[in-house]
């Protein structure tokens, strides 16, 4: 199954932000954001700047397009 994962790390959980509210999300195939968690608030109400997402794992950041695409059996 494929996935898209951190560039630097290879993790596939992605946050809003490091030091806002804790909003977690993945990367679908499409480049497009799944929700894992979310601190307050409701997905529709949710506004991401996919230029600027944080790795939650690693000091990475940066935009949505720089994701790199993992292949895991």
């Amino acid at each position: 199954m494929a996935q898209y994962i951190c560039p630097s790390c290879g993790s596939k959980y992605f946050l809003v932000s490091k030091t806002g509210p804790k909003i977690i999300f993945q990367v679908t195939l499409e480049r497009t954001v799944e929700f894992i968690q979310l601190a307050t608030g409701t997905i529709s109400d949710l506004v991401i700047d996919t230029h600027k997402i944080y790795c939650g794992a690693c000091s990475w950041h940066g935009s949505l397009n720089e994701v790199v695409e993992s292949h895991t059996d």
